[in-house]
């Protein structure tokens, strides 16, 4: 692996809304994802996403402004100047104090579910161009194999303890299957990348009484 300028961190916190909406957008959030195996030029990301170069520089402009891509290596090719992004950690994690439900502002509530909107416009982008992308392939010759989407929407009734316990069970689902990005590795043989997004949230409807006794 070559040594760049800057190796990414392993983790680093998001401390503020302002960075999460930076990678709450559906195409930074495809940047992001795209990055971590190794440093990419504009056009290479634009091959990768299957978007015009032209539509990237914003958003890669945002996210390095940002922080969390930065330019560790720059080639020259005639008299262009090529950069190479990366990103500058592994992981993102969210600071709890950001992305809490009891939000007490209607700027707050406005702000949360702007965030979510965008987590699900994301998804649905990603979805959209893996759909194209693998007909593509099949055009290309490739061998059809059926893989499934799952798409659940369901409601529950559950204790406070209750709904925590989900909470810590889908964690641990997750993390059981989740393999960390490690970028001296190969990636393993047979296999493809999945995308998972969960949403898991109390459902309250306005009524005099349920309001009188939450509130309280």
């Amino acid at each position: 692996m070559n040594e760049y300028i800057s190796q990414p961190e392993e983790l680093l916190l998001i401390q503020s809304l302002d960075d999460l909406k930076i990678l709450a957008d559906p195409l930074r959030n495809q940047i992001m994802e795209i990055l971590p195996p190794s440093p990419m030029t504009v056009n290479m990301m634009s091959t990768k996403l299957g978007v015009e170069s032209s539509k990237l520089y914003y958003h890669i402009n945002l996210l390095e402004k940002h922080g969390f891509i930065r330019v560790v290596e720059t080639t020259l090719h005639g008299n262009l100047i090529e950069k190479h992004y990366w990103i500058t950690a592994y992981h993102f994690k969210l600071d709890e104090d950001v992305f809490n439900f009891n939000v007490d502002t209607p700027e707050g509530t406005e702000n949360m579910i702007t965030l979510l909107l965008a987590n699900i416009e994301a998804t649905r982008a990603d979805l959209r161009r893996s759909m194209y992308a693998r007909h593509q392939q099949i055009t290309h010759g490739a061998e059809q194999n059926p893989r499934y989407v799952l798409d659940l929407r369901e409601r529950f009734h559950l204790r406070d303890d209750e709904a925590q316990e989900f909470h810590r069970r889908l964690q641990e689902l997750v993390e059981e299957f989740k393999q960390d990005i490690d970028p001296l590795k190969p990636v393993p043989a047979g296999t493809i990348p999945w995308a998972l997004s969960i949403v898991l949230y109390p459902s309250f409807y306005f009524d005099a009484d349920e309001a009188t006794s939450e509130g309280e």
